[in-house]
């Protein structure tokens, strides 16, 4: 399958490609760039990708085929390759998906993942093709998310698994979601009725509650604020400068990471900052 992937997507430039889908590179949202700014490597971010594989591993115990929708530069490809599934890596930015190229020939994990070109609403697969997929804070970016889950719907093989989040709580709305380019957030009633009307059998929890929601109130949201109103590089302001690199200290987001962890115990209570769904295709 994936080298028949690599057949159909070389003989389509990616002049082609942009044409078709309206890309243009890089990728932005709101005044975040994706890839670049230090919260996508975070300890929250870390956190949120180590609830999605472990709720696809409850899930899809033989690894197979696997699809990544806005895989960006690759963590969360990486780490699913490692764990022996072949992603299909699919991220409206080139150059995101060239960083995720380069990421995986130095680990070694080039032969598990593919980068590919691909607008979420409109993605270049047959029907039924992947054994699993996730997209990780995706939806919300996306204007017509109901068609964007409908795909994603429509590659997964019958019985396959969609796991991924979004951010819960339309009363939490703060700059972070100006800054991230957000245009929603949402109840775990609204995304159960949008997977079950892709034909999709849901299961949607709330989490990261009480200390991630802490964090974000007294941390990360007034960093958030500061790049909303900063209008030149992160380097160009000793504040942001600071928080980028402690992102870049993994001891330290390997630490704060496993403080996170406590709120496993409050999974489901309604504070939380976000959703994750899992949807099994009828």
């Amino acid at each position: 399958m994936v080298a028949e992937f690599r057949l159909r997507l070389r003989a389509r430039s990616e002049t082609e490609r942009g044409a078709e889908t309206g890309i243009s590179y890089p990728h932005r949202m709101g005044k975040a760039e994706w890839g670049v700014d230090p919260e996508f490597f975070g300890p929250r971010h870390a956190h949120r990708e180590g609830r999605i594989t472990s709720r696809l591993r409850r899930h899809v115990s033989v690894p197979g085929l696997h699809l990544e929708c806005a895989a960006g530069v690759g963590s969360l490809s990486l780490t699913l390759a490692h764990t022996g599934h072949t992603v299909i890596a699919a991220d409206q930015s080139l150059r995101s998906l060239r960083v995720l190229a380069e990421r995986a020939e130095s680990i070694g994990t080039a032969q598990r993942v593919l980068p590919v070109v691909a607008d979420i609403t409109n993605l270049p697969f047959p029907s039924d093709a992947f054994a699993s997929a996730t997209s990780a804070e995706t939806l919300e970016h996306i204007p017509n998310h109901e068609d964007a889950v409908a795909e994603l719907a429509r590659v997964l093989a019958p019985g396959g698994w969609l796991v991924g989040t979004v951010p819960a709580g339309p009363r939490q709305w703060s700059d972070w979601d100006e800054w991230a380019g957000h245009l929603r957030r949402y109840s775990a009633a609204e995304m159960r009725g949008i997977l079950t009307a892709a034909g999709l059998k849901p299961e949607v929890d709330v989490w990261g509650w009480p200390l991630l929601r802490l964090y974000d109130e007294f941390f990360l949201k007034p960093v958030n604020r500061r790049r909303l109103l900063h209008d030149g590089a992160v380097d160009g302001d000793p504040a942001l400068s600071t928080v980028s690199s402690l992102g870049r200290r993994r001891w330290l987001v390997a630490l704060v990471r496993s403080v996170f962890g406590f709120d496993r115990l409050f999974d489901d209570a309604p504070w939380g900052v976000g959703l994750m769904f899992a949807a099994r295709k009828r």
